[in-house]
């Protein structure tokens, strides 16, 4: 009788190991995953300031820069500008009849083309950019001429081709979903004539829309 009973006490404790190991096994099913770092983790939409600064400095000496609002998209291969910041550009080249020409070019889009990399830790997407020139074509409204053929008229009345590169890599960090990266105007014609002008830089800032 005494088999018996401890032929019972063995089975029960079997069952109960075997209850224990089930629960642990769907406890560990249940646990999150921890992410693994992708490099289309840097995909997604993105808004800040862009900081414009150049050898001779736009802004007064002392003064504060506010920065310009900019939104960005950000897809496995460019970022890209719906609305690209050329406001201080223009002004730069054009002076006093830049509030004209910036009502005339209108919004400008832009995208820059990039390969992502990680650093050794993962924590941080470097991107290497290689931006294409920025074209600005602009037509002046004026009044149609008597005998004008059609098809005449076509060519702008004014290009702008900047010429664009990137200094450095820009970076995606995954701490605060940080993008930020800085675009070089380097060269700029007129009509194709070169025209002087220091070397300015695009200095962006942005943050991850959640």
């Amino acid at each position: 009788m005494e088999k018996v009973h401890c032929l019972k006490r063995f089975v029960f404790l079997v069952m109960a190991l075997g209850l224990v190991t089930t629960f642990t096994s769907c406890d560990d099913d249940d646990e999150p995953k921890p992410n693994v770092p992708a490099l289309t983790d840097v995909v997604g939409n993105y808004a800040g300031k862009m900081q414009t600064t150049s050898v001779s400095p736009l802004a007064e000496e002392g003064e504060e820069p506010q920065g310009t609002d900019v939104s960005a998209e950000v897809t496995n291969e460019n970022v890209s500008f719906e609305k690209f910041p050329v406001a201080d550009l223009i002004t730069a080249i054009m002076g006093e009849a830049a509030p004209g020409i910036i009502e005339a070019v209108g919004d400008v889009s832009y995208k820059v083309k990039y390969t992502p990399t990680f650093n050794d830790d993962k924590t941080v997407i470097s991107m290497a950019f290689t931006p294409e020139p920025l074209i600005l074509e602009i037509n002046f409204p004026t009044e149609p001429t008597e005998g004008e053929g059609e098809g005449e008229g076509e060519n702008p009345d004014l290009k702008v081709e900047v010429t664009i590169a990137a200094p450095e890599a820009g970076s995606f960090a995954y701490a605060g979903d940080k993008l930020a990266f800085k675009l070089q105007v380097t060269g700029v014609k007129v009509n194709n004539e070169p025209f002087e002008l220091p070397v300015t830089t695009f200095s962006f800032d942005l943050a991850k829309a959640k």
